[in-house]
């Protein structure tokens, strides 16, 4: 499915500056209700931003049973989830290992949750598989977005990263299968080193997912530099929704999508917005930009 020329970012949402920490503590207090965040995001829908980028965070619950709450934001609104919040599996993992941390999250869901998983669940906590806790995980996680539209599924770079490194295809083979016979979506990865996603699927013998991935003038967390990123992005059979336009607000917007609309793979952009002067700014500028390809 085409993405979203123009998505909404969460991380004003979640108080995430990779610049600041101080200013992403006071957008996170500026947004603290979902209330806020919802009009936040009807802003931008008035404005012609129908697209919001998620990840499954603590927060995200009280915010998609807000937008589920106004029928009308509900039904015109495609939601990009990013999977899994990392910390929380970071967090669990250094206090009791990584295989217990998963089955920790596993058996903290409802009974309705796991009446879905059926006999998946008991069979998981008992062979302790891998890649049947991966499926299991994945449909837990996504289980905050229901009844919302999803579009591309994004498995975070903290995991895709880590799975490309340790050549791991059966990883994502089970990651897409999962999204797209349980959620009917399609299944998308974020990394921080383009150029060599691009090679491990080339060596896996395996089409390209949609990516998504930093992308702007600074060169910020474009690994392993700009240049070489710049060189794939320049390719037209790639679909790439850009983050990280901005380098967290080290760019000028007008300087930052100039340099977007250079790159051919860039279809999509996805950018963090806490204030509807912004919004406008942004889309007007995002919108010429992806016009020009």
């Amino acid at each position: 499915m085409p993405l979203e020329p123009i998505v909404l970012g969460h991380n004003a949402f979640f108080g995430v500056d990779h610049l600041s920490a101080r200013r992403g503590r006071q957008r996170a207090i500026d947004l603290a209700s979902a209330h806020r965040v919802v009009n936040l995001v009807d802003e931008a829908r008035a404005i012609g931003i129908h697209a919001l980028m998620l990840s499954t965070h603590p927060y995200a619950t009280d915010i998609c049973r807000e937008i589920r709450r106004r029928r009308s934001t509900a039904s015109d609104l495609r939601i990009y989830p990013l999977l899994p919040y990392a910390q929380k599996y970071v967090t669990r993992a250094n206090e009791m290992g990584l295989l217990r941390a998963a089955l920790a999250t596993l058996r903290q869901t409802s009974v309705r949750q796991r009446v879905s998983l059926g006999a998946d669940f008991a069979r998981l906590v008992a062979r302790r598989d891998a890649l049947d806790i991966v499926r299991a995980l994945i449909r837990i996680e996504l289980g905050v977005f229901r009844r919302l539209e999803m579009h591309v599924v994004f498995l975070h770079d903290a995991m895709a990263d880590l799975m490309l490194a340790l050549d791991l295809p059966r990883v994502f083979e089970t990651y897409e299968r999962t999204i797209q016979r349980w959620h009917g979506t399609q299944a998308g990865l974020a990394t921080k080193n383009l150029p060599f996603a691009l090679r491990r699927f080339h060596e896996w013998g395996m089409a390209p997912p949609v990516f998504l991935t930093h992308v702007n003038s600074a060169g910020f967390q474009m690994n392993p530099g700009r240049d070489s990123c710049d060189e794939v992005l320049s390719r037209e059979d790639l679909s790439v929704m850009a983050m990280g336009v901005l380098a967290s607000g080290h760019i000028a917007p007008a300087q930052a999508f100039e340099y977007i609309a250079k790159h051919a793979a860039v279809t999509s952009v996805c950018v963090g917005m806490s204030q509807v002067a912004h919004l406008r700014e942004t889309f007007e500028l995002a919108s010429k930009a992806l016009r020009r390809k």
